[in-house]
């Protein structure tokens, strides 16, 4: 018997689980799922891989066949924002998976891509949107969608949108959409400006915080790693072959960064690449299909494009720089451990960054033991480019 029965979900939806072979509820499904259904507003609080897509995905599928409202043109039923192409696109996917059996409109709404085909999408009104805030805020600008009946809107990743200067264009938005809505926040981190972003746009509304001290998955086996800023290459060499990694997300601080550090990796007989807002989307899903392909053995990639990354059995994740926000590294080494299996995470670490490993320690209430690399092993050949 599939668990998720237990919601009394269309039967539909439960056959598309069926498919999915997915049968037992995550915690933050079982707490958010109900809320969505009764239409209430939600502010939704879990570590990455917990499976917060679906814990709003199949509530509102759900909702739209049992309200079963009329299409209205250029419009949409519900809308679901989200900051990077690549998440919207995934998120898509499992909509597509979930909505499976059911007889329902969708819409993809990302740049990078010709918009003629997405206003033809729109033009007879669709169940689901999934997009980014300024493509979207492209067609409510020349009318090629209008949002006057949309009644339920997710904003997923808020952190991220917050941080990525999206707030203005979610203000805009909020002015088009009817006062009389379901609001559905999801985050990964709660920072002081989600609660404020939650009291503006929320009415009445539900807080789920299933990681309220933002702790890492218990699964994931923490290094922290002791360099200077100038021998961080060899040092990952060493790394790499002690502990003899095939595959892994490497985070860098910058583009710039995440650019040389792949130009450098590659150097040295490995196949990696960078990820990141300056490439196009069709490099970016290429990279990203590549990696999942095992055809690269490294990501390179900055925090920005990482959200939302969506590749199961990654054993490795090397922090090349400490992250800026404590809460970053939550969500950074979130990448591996998915789905209850373990992992690892190794963070490098500068003298100079000595303040942002204390703020980590204390948000996830773990004291490191810093190792350090034998000089010998330091001194293995290798070729080291411009990393700056």
């Amino acid at each position: 018997m599939n668990k998720f029965d237990t919601f009394a979900l269309n039967k539909q939806i439960i056959k598309a689980l069926d498919c999915a072979k997915i049968i037992k509820p995550t915690p933050i499904q079982n707490k958010i799922i109900p809320l969505i259904i009764k239409k209430s507003d939600v502010l939704g609080v879990a570590q990455t891989g917990t499976g917060k897509t679906a814990a709003y995905l199949l509530p509102v599928l759900h909702n739209i066949t049992k309200y079963s409202t009329v299409y209205k043109k250029k419009s949409c039923k519900s809308i679901v924002i989200v900051p990077t192409r690549e998440l919207a696109i995934q998120v898509f996917d499992n909509l597509r998976k979930f909505s499976k059996f059911l007889s329902l409109r969708t819409c993809l709404i990302v740049g990078g891509v010709k918009p003629g085909p997405q206003l033809k999408s729109l033009l007879k009104g669709v169940d689901v949107l999934i997009g980014t805030p300024g493509r979207i805020m492209d067609h409510v600008n020349t009318r090629g969608l209008i949002l006057n009946h949309t009644d339920t809107i997710i904003l997923d990743e808020a952190d991220q949108l917050m941080d990525l200067g999206f707030l203005p264009v979610i203000k805009k938005l909020s002015h088009n959409l009817p006062k009389k809505r379901q609001t559905i926040l999801i985050t990964a981190t709660m920072l002081t400006n989600i609660k404020d972003l939650a009291i503006k746009f929320l009415n009445n509304y539900k807080e789920i915080n299933l990681s309220p001290k933002a702790l890492p998955i218990s699964k994931i086996k923490q290094k922290v790693v002791k360099v200077t800023n100038s021998d961080k290459l060899v040092n990952l060499k060493s790394i790499i072959d002690k502990e003899n990694i095939f595959q892994a997300i490497i985070f860098t601080r910058t583009k710039k960064r995440a650019d040389n550090l792949a130009k450098s990796l590659n150097k040295n007989k490995f196949k990696a690449m960078s990820i990141h807002g300056d490439k196009r989307q069709s490099q970016r899903i290429r990279i990203l299909n590549d990696f999942k392909n095992s055809k690269l053995n490294f990501l390179i990639a900055t925090d920005v494009a990482a959200r939302g990354l969506d590749i199961d059995n990654i054993m490795f994740v090397i922090n090349y720089d400490l992250p800026t926000q404590p809460e970053i590294y939550v969500h950074r080494i979130g990448r591996t451990a998915r789905a209850g299996k373990e992992g690892i995470a190794i963070s490098l670490f500068d003298i100079n960054e000595f303040k942002k490993l204390r703020s980590i320690e204390k948000l996830i209430e773990k004291k490191f033991k810093v190792e350090i690399i034998d000089s010998e092993k330091k001194l293995q050949k290798f070729s080291v480019g411009k990393n700056n």
